[in-house]
């Protein structure tokens, strides 16, 4: 049986499912889970261990991609036999944490930033997309002439929320820009998407310019696409050098 010792406990945006992998393992160790045992359902984690479902199903998915236990639809859930060399993966376990707090941010940006755009079609001026314009034709530019340029991370949408008039929308996005910033590293530095971004950003402009609200939304749920999100995190991949600096190494 593996043992709580092995887990490194991780600090960051993926605390709080640290905690509950950490809950639910030291559970299934206390009353001896072997491989091949039934795991109890969700309610038995959530009022044995003080946790919400959303954090019981998210230590589940964790602990599923990290191969200790297997999810069985319609059967239940069921603890596996772990990788021989499991415990001295300290990547595998950042990356599975990570990966669920870039599809939570992903989830929440969709949200946020829905609102954002009808606040902006609402009280943006013509001045507003202007600045707007001239940061897509930076991009574009700097895509087009700089082989080393790097993309900064949701320029665009922090200007959105700027001029949307909104300052609670505004210092939300502020946090998931830099929660983005310190959790997608690697996904920026491997996904080659970025004139796509850009040609995105070009067609929500046009949007906002015809105050077109339910064309604006339409657009930000095809650019902020959890189904692209995830097809992008299965093709990642950190290298050596950023991995250790993602693991604070």
């Amino acid at each position: 049986m593996f043992a709580m010792s092995d887990v490194r406990q991780l600090g960051g945006p993926g605390r709080l499912t640290d905690r509950a992998v950490a809950e639910v393992r030291r559970y299934m160790e206390v009353n001896g889970f072997e491989a091949g045992h039934k795991l109890p359902p969700e309610r038995v984690f959530i009022e044995q261990l003080g946790i919400s479902r959303s954090s019981v199903r998210e230590a589940m998915r964790v602990l599923s991609t990290l191969g200790l236990i297997e999810i069985r639809h319609g059967d239940g859930t069921y603890v596996s036999q772990p990788p021989d060399n499991w415990m001295h993966s300290e990547v595998r376990w950042f990356d599975a944490g990570e990966e669920h707090g870039l599809r939570n941010l992903v989830e929440t940006r969709l949200g946020i930033e829905l609102a954002i755009v009808a606040a902006v079609i609402r009280r943006g001026t013509l001045e507003d997309f202007d600045r707007l314009e001239e940061i897509i034709d930076s991009h574009e530019a700097a895509l087009r002439d700089d082989v080393d340029y790097e993309w900064e991370p949701l320029t665009f949408e922090l200007a959105l929320a700027e001029m949307c008039g909104n300052s609670w929308l505004f210092e939300i996005e502020v946090e998931l820009q830099e929660a983005w910033r310190s959790l997608s590293g690697g996904l920026r530095a491997s996904v080659g998407r970025h004139s796509e971004w850009n040609s995105e950003h070009r067609a929500i402009l046009a949007s906002l310019r015809s105050r077109n609200t339910a064309q604006a939304q339409r657009l930000v749920m095809s650019h902020v696409n959890i189904e692209r999100f995830e097809e992008d995190m299965s093709h990642r991949g950190h290298s050596g050098a950023t991995r250790q600096a993602l693991l604070g190494q």
